[in-house]
């Protein structure tokens, strides 16, 4: 009896080391993915790949895992230099107005703008432009080698003249001084310096009513008449600080019950009316966005937050991404960066963060492969369309979803490093 249960014993141990073994053979889907991606020694060798798959795309968005991405900066200003050397592509900017694009591109006049500091390094957001990385692009972008234009809501340069500018252009207008003197300039301004200074909690609901009803009343007169200046630039204009007074009512918020009103959803929503907007003044153009991943998204709803107390809060969100890849139907292609190490961190703080992959996730099987960059277009591989997968593609933070719907490629750096500060002439 005793010798039967012995080997009766030893079989069920056997059967078990096989079923664990023939487990452990089994490659996990991130494994199977990271096996497809196409491994390159240097980042140059895959921008000619790149430049093939997005040549027959009106949009390419450029993402990056989070804001203190050095090294992604760095290649990110490569691909743009690279396909806009094959191709006629404007640069349009996370971080930069359309206000700013405007006077810079001179479709405004300077008026009242101090010309000796309006340049890319002081319109664009200083989280790029003051960095080492970008600063090529910059460079380029002052020498206008290549084309450039604003689409973020949040404040660059010229916010701080949006008032005083628009009194002193409708006041050099024969037109538009007419019936201007109804407008209580000063409040406005007072009213739009305590948003950009993100002092919410001291603007009481009637300045906001002011301050909105006001600018409708701009925008209706101004749709009505024949004016000496850039009418459209004009209207774009007040239709961003209609947007960022919005932000403001909200309290900058990211989150909310409905998320109607919330900082996404508005902000996100107006950029992409910002990119639709230049691409439809300018029909034979072609633009590269330069934003992070997750704007970029076009699905964020496939990929579950997975954090309390909203684990699924990106059901309620449309990106940008979303809202471009909706109003130009095949026409968007988005890449995000991402990282298998290294560290992350601004630039003017001292703190740097460690890119640690879980186990779990994409980048962690690829840093098996040992490849020091990779890409995967998914529109090569549709069998992982509709494969759940680990990533940590949105601020290094490993989440599940169907990336292969929010993302047409994945641009892997297994070292990253953090952005450093541009070093001054």
């Amino acid at each position: 009896m005793k010798t039967k249960l012995s080997l009766l014993s030893i079989l069920f141990v056997l059967l078990a080391l096989l079923a664990l073994s023939s487990c452990c053979d089994t490659p996990s889907v991130e494994s199977s993915i990271a096996e497809k991606f196409t491994a390159y020694y240097k980042p140059s060798e895959s921008f000619e790949t790149i430049a093939n798959l997005v040549k027959d795309k009106r949009i390419v968005i450029l993402g990056e895992c989070g804001h203190g991405d050095g090294r992604t900066f760095k290649i990110k200003s490569e691909i743009v230099r690279y396909l806009d050397s094959v191709g006629d592509y404007t640069l349009i900017l996370e971080g930069m107005n359309p206000f700013d694009g405007a006077i810079l591109n001179k479709e405004l006049p300077v008026l009242i703008i101090n010309t000796s500091w309006l340049n890319v390094g002081s319109s664009w957001n200083s989280l790029w432009s003051h960095t080492e990385e970008a600063s090529k692009l910059v460079d380029a972008m002052n020498k206008h080698q290549i084309d450039f234009y604003g689409m973020d809501v949040n404040p660059s340069y010229c916010n701080n003249f949006e008032i005083a500018y628009l009194s002193n252009l409708f006041y050099s207008d024969s037109i538009m001084k007419q019936n201007m003197f109804d407008y209580n300039w000063k409040r406005l301004l007072d009213i739009n310096k305590n948003m950009l200074n993100l002092n919410d909690s001291v603007i009481q609901d009637i300045d906001y009513q002011y301050y909105d009803s006001s600018l409708l009343a701009m925008k209706n007169k101004l749709n009505n008449e024949n004016v000496s200046f850039n009418k459209d630039a004009v209207l774009l204009l007040i239709d961003n600080m209609l947007s960022f007074s919005n932000l403001a009512k909200c309290g900058f918020s990211n989150t909310c019950d409905s998320c109607i009103n919330c900082g996404n959803t508005i902000r996100d929503r107006q950029m992409a009316d910002n990119v639709a907007w230049y691409l439809n003044h300018h029909p034979e153009k072609k633009v590269i966005i330069w934003a992070a991943n997750f704007h970029g998204a076009k699905a964020i709803s496939q990929i579950k937050y997975g954090k309390e107390p909203d684990p699924e809060l990106y059901d309620k969100y449309t990106l940008l991404g979303e809202h471009l890849a909706n109003m130009f139907q095949n026409q968007v292609y988005s890449v995000a960066f991402t990282s298998g190490g290294g560290e992350v961190g601004y630039f003017y703080q001292d703190e740097s963060y460690p890119i640690e992959p879980d186990s779990t996730s994409v980048e962690f099987a690829l840093l098996h492969r040992d490849i020091k960059y990779g890409y995967l277009d998914f529109g090569s591989h549709p069998e992982f369309e509709d494969v759940p997968f680990h990533s940590i593609l949105l601020g290094y933070h490993n989440k599940i979803g169907k990336w292969a719907k929010s993302f047409d490629a994945i641009f892997y750096i297994r070292e990253q490093h953090r952005a450093t500060q541009v070093i001054e002439q």
